[in-house]
């Protein structure tokens, strides 16, 4: 039988957590005195309209006064000791809860060799929102003269007030400015160029109220919103467990100008938390344009194996040569009817790339059948696929998922078994903006309640940036490849503000995958450039950056993506240049033909193309899973941990490369700057698959999975191979922690639980015989659900050291309620020699680990698979 690249170890006993974060540190309170000259005319005006309220007052002709259906906001300059507890003594006073903002880098550690910069991300301000009855006002206006006239502090159901008050530095109601989202006018007027005749799409979402009657009432409120100001509501989704409420309405063009200069009843519409552009999800419409040349694939036999990687994309041509008996089509909101065979490009090239990967690379086909349900349309007044423009995405994503793995309406699930959804979409009106958007809360939520990995796609941006080292055009398609290359690298780094990644590409537990510049394809077509050669590993021009949510790294990592060439016109004085596709150039891919033609191919480029890639190696990781855990007369799919071990083993062989090499030297900065900076573009780097697929004698992976609460500590000794001791050979070290978080979707915290991975100090110095490699910084590192470290080192080791690496996973509670949260996470360790070693690594690490099990076999037994 031929040796297996994975061992699979157990944990020794939890101990209790050790380490402990640096708190940041944040301004004094400001005195009780000082606060009332500052604040005590804000709570005057808030009392005056209590009174006009109790009086009965009209307040319809006073939109500025503070009403019960108005959100009021707080604004403090400092931190609360538990916010948790202030919530609930918000809500004893009578207010609802609605959300929390701040920005906060207490959970960052300075790591000592990196500490030469502060952190770019020191700003302490946070925001409470919440929506006050009458009664609650009254109270917090009786609290407030109390500790402004410096009253005794009351009892422990309102002391919580009293930080509050001290931090305060504003009070104010929810307006028009906050309401009306800033990019609203400028898509307005964008959507009124393209569309003159018709009426503007835009999204509401409204303040989602914990009580179902209120929720129920917010429907009537927005139609009879729509009857106000002509407008038509075509969408409205509900989902209680990311707190979302939202409704898809069609507004006459001379209201929606309104908006754009906070005018009109949409803007003071008290139920209404924003109002932004329409979610929306379109290909590319050049993708028309292309050539198409026949392809002939023998017919495949049906895998009766049930599926266990769904893509939710546009839909394909299942009779497709390339494609059939491959896929399995569930149709829930978009149907046949709807697309056009002709027109089925998108969902065609993904399940083609998943199946086949680039066709040009003569791959073998995956066997399993892919489930497939389409959530994109062909609209017959547009040249592009897209999201059906009269649904909200988010219902669209919500009811497919559960369609598949939880069924519904009394239907049993479609696909019970998939565990990896391929999400090559994304919105194209909503760049990542610091918040979690509702889309990536959403694959969030699902993904830990379902124990689903989602593989996401960055995001393409093909506008026009400034390429300010060439006078015009010639002198950049005539100049020396290696430096216009510098060059371009740099105008896009200078450039990263206007190519921010799409989302739900922020997603917290899912993976998000940029696009690097290679395919099969081969040479120039003339008259035009490639930007970049396919050896370095930079991305193409158009692959969106990051990085995530509270600065994580984003993308996760980067896979082949197509070569984008490069378009350029001048200014005056620089010159512009995009990234343009070709039909000469890009990954081989099935596509729709004409009539009964049915075996075509076409190029194509993208991070959607990217993302696929990685669904199709996450397909072939199943398959030695499910062998893995069979050993153990386990079944993988039934495991809590099954998501969370396939993202750590996708990301596993990640590495920045000559890339990181490349941008590092050209990025200005400290070395801080320069590691974010890069891990914006890379994420931790472009995996080398074959480091799990592929046994070597000098190399050895151990996998461990568990379930873990905060505030412990799971334990790991690696033994350290005798052939890394009392030599100068190149060793290397490799540790992947993956987890999934549960979130709170109403605070930028968001992070239920954050995990660690730590040496036996408490530290990450896990073995002096290696040390850190150029990788992303270690605190935006921390900052999401995935943690992948690389140390390499050569240094004499003496045969005394020979023994253990310690290894230790410790969960941290990010916020009270998820205190007795169980977390599952996955941890790969891979050992490796640079050279052939006479003494196998395998073997030997094996061995001692089952000799391990003897030794612990009173306290944790621990499980080996080789």
């Amino acid at each position: 039988m031929a040796q297996r690249p994975i061992v699979r170890i157990s944990r020794e006993p939890a101990r209790l957590n050790r380490i402990k974060g640096q708190r940041a540190r944040f301004p004094k309170a400001i005195s009780w005195g000082e606060q009332a000259k500052r604040h005590d005319a804000k709570f005057d005006e808030i009392e005056d309209g209590v009174a006009r309220i109790l009086n009965g007052a009209d307040l319809s002709t006073s939109p500025d006064e503070v009403t019960p259906d108005r959100a009021l906001v707080f604004e403090i300059i400092g931190p609360l000791s538990n916010v948790a507890k202030f919530v609930a003594a918000a809500r004893r006073a009578g207010f609802e809860w609605l959300g929390e903002d701040f920005d906060d880098d207490s959970n960052d550690e300075e790591e000592e060799e990196e500490a030469d910069e502060p952190s770019p991300d020191s700003g302490q301000s946070m925001l409470y929102v919440t929506m006050p009855t009458i009664r609650g006002l009254q109270k917090v206006l009786s609290l407030w003269k109390q500790y402004s006239t410096n009253q005794a502090k009351p009892g422990a159901d309102d002391g919580e007030w009293w930080p509050l008050f001290g931090y305060l530095s504003d009070v104010r109601t929810w307006s028009a400015k906050d309401r009306v989202d800033p990019t609203l006018s400028r898509y307005v007027d964008r959507m009124m160029r393209k569309f003159p005749d018709r009426p503007i799409r835009l999204e509401l979402d409204l303040w989602f109220r914990s009580d179902p009657s209120l929720r129920a009432a917010a429907r009537e409120y927005v139609v009879g919103l729509m009857s106000l100001v002509g407008g038509t509501v075509l969408d409205f989704v509900t989902i209680p467990e990311i707190l979302y409420q939202a409704a898809l309405v069609e507004l006459p063009n001379e209201q929606a100008l309104r908006l754009g200069s906070f005018q009109g009843p949409l803007s003071t519409a008290d139920r209404i938390m924003r109002v932004r552009p329409q979610s929306l999800y379109s290909s590319e419409a050049e993708d028309a344009a292309f050539s198409v040349l026949d392809h002939h694939e023998p017919q495949s036999a049906p895998d009766t194996r049930h599926p266990v990687v769904a893509l939710l994309d546009g839909y394909p041509v299942e009779n497709h040569s390339l494609l059939r008996n491959r896929l399995r089509v569930s149709e829930v909101d978009v149907h046949a009817v709807d697309v056009p065979v002709s027109r089925r490009r998108h969902g065609t090239a993904m399940a083609s790339l998943i199946v086949h990967g680039d066709l040009g690379d003569d791959t073998v086909p995956i066997d399993r059948i892919l489930q497939v349900v389409p959530i994109l349309g062909a609209p017959q007044n547009l040249a592009e696929e897209c999201t059906p423009q009269d649904r909200l995405p988010l219902g669209l994503v919500y009811r497919a998922v559960m369609t598949l793995v939880e069924g519904s309406n009394g239907v049993e699930p479609v696909a019970e078994n998939v565990v990896v959804i391929n999400h090559s979409i994304c919105d194209r009106e909503a760049p990542f903006g610091q918040r979690a958007t509702y889309w990536a809360k959403l694959l969030d939520h699902l993904s830990h309640r379902f124990r689903l990995l989602f593989i996401v796609s960055a995001g393409n941006n093909s506008e026009p940036f400034a390429v300010d080292a060439y006078a015009d055009c010639n002198a950049l398609e005539t100049a020396d490849p290696v430096q216009r290359q510098i060059a371009l690298l740099d105008a896009l780094n200078r450039s990263r503000g206007s190519r921010i990644m799409l989302s739900p590409a922020e997603t917290l537990n899912g993976l998000t995958v940029g696009a690097v510049h290679g395919d099969s394809s081969a040479g120039t077509p003339a008259g035009l450039v490639d930007p970049f050669d396919t050896i370095s590993g930079v991305t193409n021009l158009a692959s969106s950056v990051g990085l995530g949510l509270n600065r994580a790294v984003k993308p996760d990592f980067v896979e082949l993506g197509g070569r984008q060439l490069i378009r350029s016109e001048d200014d005056s004085s620089f010159v512009s240049a995009w990234a343009i596709e070709h039909p000469d150039v890009g990954q081989l891919t099935a596509a729709p033909g004409v009539g009964v033609s049915q075996n075509l191919v076409r190029r194509s480029t993208g991070t959607s193309n990217a993302a696929a890639l990685t669904t199709r190696t996450a397909t072939r990781l199943v398959d030695v899973l499910e062998n893995l855990f069979a050993e153990s007369n386990e079944r993988w799919l039934e495991a809590k941990t099954r998501a969370v071990v396939l993202k750590a083993l996708l990301a596993h062989g990640c590495t920045w490369g000559g890339a990181g090499d490349i941008l590092y030297q050209l990025y200005a900065g400290g070395a801080l700057r320069k590691k974010e900076a890069i891990s914006s573009v890379l994420g931790f780097g472009r995996p080398d698959h074959s480091r799990i697929f592929t046994a070597l004698g000098s190399r050895v992976t151990l996998l461990a999975d568990d379930i873990i609460s905060p505030d412990s500590l799971h334990e790991y000794r690696i033994p350290i191979p005798r052939a890394m001791v009392n030599n100068r050979e190149v060793r290397r070290v490799v540790v992947t922690l993956a987890w999934s978080s549960p979130i709170d979707p109403i605070t930028r915290r968001y992070r239920g639980v954050r995990l660690e991975v730590v040496d036996g100090d408490g530290k990450r110095d896990f073995w002096k015989g290696v040390k850190r490699t150029l990788s992303p910084d270690g605190r935006a590192a921390r900052r999401g659900t995935l943690q992948h470290l690389v140390f390499e080192g050569k240094n004499l080791v003496r045969p005394g050291s020979l023994g253990d690496i310690f290894l230790g996973v410790q969960a941290m509670a990010e916020m009270t309620p998820f205190a007795a949260a169980e977390v599952p996470y996955g941890l790969a360790v891979t050992l490796e020699m640079g050279q052939p070693v006479r003494t196998d690594l395998f073997t030997d690490v094996e061995a001692r680990v089952r000799a391990k099990r003897v030794d612990i076999t009173q306290r944790v037994p621990t499980r080996v698979r080789t």
